[in-house]
Formats: structure tokens, C-alpha cells, sequence
């Protein structure tokens, strides 16, 4: 055992000490790089970024974890429009057609009211998408999506009223609505609000402007500096958003505080420097997914959480600028609010001893029958959120929830001793670990969690590997992503079995 958990640190290490570098890693997007291929296609050769693109078509025709089915919608129309440029192969046309029938098959996901756990900025690009589709000939119905349609409009409206500017939200999905190519919405990193997609749209719309040639190498350049965090080594494949230098670093950071290991010795050196940059980056108006975006609640809180219990003198008042009534949002003007997100917040309130009975209801009211949070926004497994919301709840007295979070990990382990909404995978297994070790270290929970939680353990070392990644892909933006150092980082913190931190594990601030 011991041989293993020297290991495991070891690839902590150079993981922690990799966090943030070349604007964080991100593994490719089906959605953005369908639309580089359509708008902004790499000069070189396009056959092996098409033929990346065919061959993440599921079975059942869409494109898009099945596992989160409302984000399959704008990867499948997004790849039917760009094979549908280039469909003078018999096995594209075969793929656009298994496409058009999977999104007719698509309607009873979008039956009735929207929840909160709709994809980021799907309500701009999915109409959008639907008019593309409809103007390129192809027949896709528009009736499942009458309640999002009107969701976009109503955002389209608020767009044109606060004239959006570079590094905001609103620009991240500028190729949903934007059409005027101003050189002023590209940021440092040369893109367009951080997304490849909205960077290709502006290329397209700035193509044989004269005096955008500087901005337009820039875009280009962005484009190919996004394409490298994929790591595929294919021109044109991007990810769904770059960078992410800070969301990687606070995130990962947050992940060895919920897993005690933030003050483990073997770790010390190489976290203090992550801490000690943290620091310096965390601005009077919170920290962004980037030094260049605009401040989020999430990355701000979860920051704060990792800073103020590692001894960094932090306030946390800076929270109050994500408040939204009885919840905290990542961005103002959000639309859907995010259990994770007021759950890290409220995390945050309990380490500073500050009144949070009304974000603790939100999520206490949330709570599902059986014990379980749902997916949202930000993540589309359930065992992300009931994770967090059990770290959360650990400071705020709330015991029954948590006991009931708990008694519904213990009902949908796997026999093999794993989690996942779909099978087996390292990652949500890894949140289910951490939420299990939680409840642990609350006296909660009884001996038949210590054992699932053992055979949990020894189900991450069977399939740990050193220094590679499993492919599940859970977090949500534009669809489904894996940001690649982030959830290794996970996946390695609940790998290290519960005896080897060298700390108690908890989740309170040092005295």
C-alpha cells in the first residue's frame, strides 16, 4: 500500500504544480469545433477534424453524452450543419441523416417547464441553430422548443439593452447573436469571449475586412492556441471554452480541501505556490475562469474557501456580489440558478461564521425524495451536486440531510463498488468518495457506509493508472466537457485511500 500511495502523491505533485499553465488543458468539443469547421475551418487539411467529427456520433445518431440528454441538442445540429457543408461522402450523408432522426426523436426532453439545469447559453444557440438548420434545407422540428425559444428571446432582449463587452458572458455566445465584427471583443488572448465558437462567427463576419486583418491573426492564433489545450494534435478540433487558467486552479485546489489533503506534507511545497499565486490573482471583485474574464461567483467562492482555510488573510464579503435573494448565481442577469454554486457559497459563510440559514434552506428545500441533489448547470451528474451540497452542509448543522444524501449514495453504489448515472466512471465514483468521507468525518453515518466507502476506495485503485485520464465527460457548458487537470485531480484525491491523509479530514477553517 504504501508504494501505491507514494505513487499517487507523486502524480498529485506534478499535477498540482502543472495547474493553471498554458491556460489550463480541456478536452475537445463536438459543438465548437463543428463550428470552426463551418466558419473559420484551419487552413491545412479539414478531413481529420471532420473525421474526428464523425466519429464521436453515438449509436443512436446524436452527437453528446448520453448520459445529460438536453445537451445533445446543440452539439447534433451544430455537427449536421458543418458535415452538411462537406457531404460528398456516403458516410456523411449517413451521419447527417442518423442526425436529423435523432433530433426528431429529441422532443420529450423538452417537454414542459425548463428546469435549472439547461446547458450554458443553449436558449441563444439552439434557435439560432434551428434557423440555420431550416435555411440549409433540412427539415428538423421546432415545436419541442417553444419554451426555450421564448427563453431566448427574453435573453436576446436583455443583450441588446447592456451592449456587451469583451470577456462577459454575453460575448461568450456572440456566434448566437452577434453580427458586427468589432476588434474591441476580442480579449489579450485573442479570441472572442473565451470561446472558440464565438471566435469563429466573429472571423466569418470580419472575413475581407481590411481593417480587422491584425484582430483576425489574433483570432486565428487564438483558435490554434485553443486547439493545442485539447491535446488531440488535430487542427481545427477546439474546446467548448479556453482558457480556464483559474477555474482549473481553484477548482483543483478546492478538491484537496474537500479531501483533507490541502496541508498533506508531501503536497506542501508545491500547493503553497499554487496558494501563494491564488492569492495574488483573487481581485477586490472576486476571480474569473481566467486573469482576463469577468468575476464569477463559483471560482470566487470556492477561492476563498481554499485561501481562508489554508491561514491567507481573505475576506468574504466579496460574496455579496453574487447574492441572488435566498441564492448565489455565477453571473448576474443569470436565468437558472445553480445549486453547486450556492452550495460553495455557503461553505464559504460557514468557515467565516457568517448568517447563512437562507441559502442552507435553498438547498435543503432542493433536496430530492430519495435523498439525492440533481445535476445542474455547471455539472450534469447528480453525484457532483450531492457531493458538494453534503461538503457544504457539513458546517451548517445539517445533519438529516445529510444523512439522507448519504443513504442515497449507499442505494445507487454499484455491486463493483462504483458510481455513475451510465455505468461505472472514476469521476463521479471520485464524487461520491468525497461525499461519503464527509459524512464520515461528521459521525453520520453508520458501518455500512465505512464499508461501501472501502469498497469505493479499492474500486479507484484497481483502476487507477499513473500520469493518464479516463474520458468520462460530466461538466456542462455548452455541452458536456472534461476539463482534463481538474478532473484527474478529482479522480486522484479519492483515490488516496482515507488512510493515508495525513490530517483528519475536515472542512472547517484552522483556528
Amino acid at each position: 500500500m504504501n508504494r501505491v500511495v507514494d505513487i499517487l502523491l507523486t502524480d498529485l505533485r506534478y499535477l498540482i504544480g502543472d495547474l493553471g499553465k498554458d491556460g489550463g488543458l480541456i478536452g475537445p468539443s463536438v459543438y465548437d469545433t463543428a463550428q470552426v469547421l463551418r466558419m473559420a475551418p484551419p487552413a491545412e487539411d479539414r478531413w481529420p477534424a471532420l473525421d474526428w467529427l464523425l466519429g464521436q456520433q453515438q449509436p443512436d445518431g446524436g452527437w453528446g453524452d448520453p448520459a445529460v440528454p438536453r445537451a445533445r441538442d446543440v452539439p447534433t445540429l451544430a455537427a449536421v450543419l458543418a458535415l452538411h457543408i462537406y457531404s460528398k461522402r456516403k458516410i456523411t450523408h449517413d451521419a447527417i441523416h442518423a442526425g436529423l432522426t435523432f433530433l426528431r426523436q429529441q422532443a420529450v426532453h423538452w417537454t414542459g417547464a425548463l428546469t435549472d439545469d439547461i446547458p450554458v447559453g443553449v436558449e441563444l444557440l439552439l434557435p439560432r441553430l434551428l434557423e440555420e438548420v431550416t435555411a440549409a434545407g433540412l427539415k428538423v422540428p421546432t415545436a419541442p422548443y417553444t419554451a426555450l425559444i421564448a427563453l431566448g428571446q427574453r435573453r436576446r432582449r436583455m443583450i441588446a439593452q447592456i451592449h456587451p463587452r469583451a470577456c462577459t458572458t454575453a460575448v461568450h455566445s456572440w456566434e448566437a447573436w452577434g453580427t458586427e465584427p468589432d476588434a474591441n471583443l476580442l480579449d489579450r488572448s485573442g479570441g472572442v469571449g473565451h470561446s472558440p465558437a464565438a471566435t469563429a462567427a466573429w472571423l466569418r463576419a470580419a472575413d475581407g475586412r481590411a481593417d480587422l486583418e491584425d484582430a483576425c491573426r489574433a483570432a486565428q492564433h487564438y483558435l490554434e492556441h485553443a486547439a493545442a489545450a485539447t491535446g488531440t494534435d488535430i487542427p481545427g478540433v477546439v474546446p467548448t471554452v479556453w482558457p480556464i487558467s483559474r477555474f482549473e486552479q481553484s477548482n483543483a485546489l478546492y478538491a484537496l480541501l474537500a479531501a483533507g489533503l490541502l496541508d498533506h506534507p508531501r503536497l506542501s511545497d508545491v500547493v503553497q505556490a499554487q496558494l501563494t499565486d491564488l492569492a495574488a490573482a483573487l481581485r477586490p471583485d472576486g476571480l474569473g475562469m481566467s486573469d482576463l474574464f469577468i468575476t464569477d461567483g463559483d471560482d470566487t467562492a470556492e477561492a476563498i474557501a481554499v485561501l481562508h482555510s489554508a491561514g491567507y488573510p481573505v475576506e468574504h464579503t466579496v460574496l455579496q456580489r453574487f447574492a441572488n435573494d435566498d441564492h448565489f448565481c455565477a453571473y448576474g442577469g443569470e436565468l437558472q440558478p445553480s445549486l453547486s454554486v450556492t452550495a460553495h457559497a455557503v461553505h464559504v459563510l460557514t468557515l467565516f461564521k457568517q448568517d447563512y440559514d437562507h441559502p442552507v434552506s435553498y438547498i435543503t428545500e432542493r433536496q430530492l425524495p430519495d435523498g439525492r441533489w440533481p445535476g445542474d448547470k455547471w455539472n450534469g451528474s447528480w453525484l457532483y451536486t450531492t457531493s458538494h451540497a453534503i461538503v457544504a452542509l457539513t458546517g451548517a448543522g445539517q445533519r438529516e440531510a445529510i444523512r439522507q444524501a448519504a443513504d442515497a449514495l449507499l442505494t445507487h453504489q454499484h455491486v463493483n463498488g462504483s458510481w455513475g448515472i451510465h455505468g461505472s466512471t472514476v469521476e463521479e465514483t471520485a464524487y461520491a468518495i468525497l461525499g461519503l468521507r464527509a459524512a464520515v468525518s461528521e459521525g453520520i453515518v453508520n458501518g455500512a457506509a465505512r464499508d461501501a466507502l472501502a469498497r469505493a476506495e479499492k474500486w479507484m485503485l484497481d483502476h487507477y493508472r499513473p500520469f493518464s485520464h479516463s474520458t468520462s465527460t460530466c461538466w456542462l457548458g455548452k455541452e458536456t466537457y472534461r476539463p482534463l487537470r481538474l478532473a484527474r485531480m478529482i479522480e486522484l484525491v479519492a483515490t488516496v485511500p482515507s488512510i493515508a491523509v495525513a490530517v483528519p479530514i475536515t472542512l472547517t477553517a484552522a483556528a
